[in-house]
């Protein structure tokens, strides 16, 4: 009996030990599930309004974008589909459309920051053409064509043919050339004193001279200078008139002689350039 009554006491500790866990279980578990309906609560409460500042920031970053020149139709297909889940009251799709709005915004403005001030330049819009002239349209425009060529080329040549006679070179044909690019320029015929002005360079620095155009007349080193009263040029005899400055025919100039070094003027006597000394032939 004593036994009996130990084993029984033993069984009824036991169930005591169950009752006090299982309650104290309960109790804990219902402290739990009513912590869990309050914050499950609180958040369906909040969630209007996470809803709507989520939307609220999208619409902003978007804007924010577009005004910096960056537009996706993706951003904005995603910002109306929030609206419209909005307008649903499906709020949970409202933060999900919102956050992924705002994720491809992020990498759009990543890819902007990568390209610097290209985006800048490529969106900003062409400006009026400007109208200030630059030096060479201003040349083009004071000086007639191939003037200013003619001019540099003949200083050339003429600067060539001077270390050329100081090196003991023939430059006759070179002084022919230099000869006749002088009067056509003083001629305003600044096409063909170019041309003559680079065959005497040519000429100056050795270089083969087409003899057809360097015998030719009026581009001789020397023409024989026409006479004061004379009414046809001396070199090729074509007739002048008495207000002829150059032969119509050869372009050999009328009047006074020129040294062929310098330009200088000439008397009918002298011998050598008064000048530049240089020798005058007979």
């Amino acid at each position: 009996m004593a036994d009996l009554d130990a084993f029984t006491i033993g069984v009824i500790i036991m169930i005591v030990v169950i009752i006090v866990i299982a309650f104290l279980e309960m109790k804990y578990l219902r402290k739990s599930m009513k912590a869990r309906r309050v914050r499950a609560s609180k958040r369906i409460a909040e969630m209007p309004d996470d809803a709507h500042n989520a939307l609220l920031t999208a619409k902003a970053f978007m804007e924010s974008m577009e005004r910096g020149g960056v537009r996706s139709e993706e951003v904005v297909s995603l910002v109306r589909q929030a609206q419209v889940a909005y307008e649903r009251r499906n709020y949970r799709v409202v933060r999900d459309l919102a956050s992924q709005a705002k994720d491809r915004m992020m990498s759009l403005k990543a890819q902007q920051t990568a390209k610097g001030d290209l985006v800048r330049l490529e969106a900003m819009p062409p400006g009026p053409a400007t109208e200030e002239a630059t030096t060479k349209e201003l040349l083009a425009k004071e000086f007639p064509p191939n003037y200013a060529q003619a001019r540099f080329t003949i200083d050339i040549a003429r600067e060539g043919i001077a270390k050329g006679r100081a090196d003991a070179k023939d430059i006759a044909a070179a002084e022919g050339w230099l000869a006749k690019a002088q009067a056509r320029f003083e001629a305003n015929d600044f096409n063909a004193a170019l041309a003559a002005a680079r065959q005497a360079q040519r000429g100056a620095e050795g270089g083969p001279v087409p003899a057809a155009i360097a015998s030719a007349p009026g581009v001789g080193p020397m023409p024989k200078p026409a006479a004061a009263t004379s009414l046809a040029c001396a070199t090729c005899g074509t007739p002048l008139a008495h207000d002829d400055a150059f032969c119509r025919r050869c372009g050999t100039r009328v009047g006074p002689r020129r040294c062929a070094a310098c330009g200088a003027d000439l008397v009918p006597d002298d011998a050598f350039c008064r000048k530049c000394g240089e020798k005058i032939a007979a």
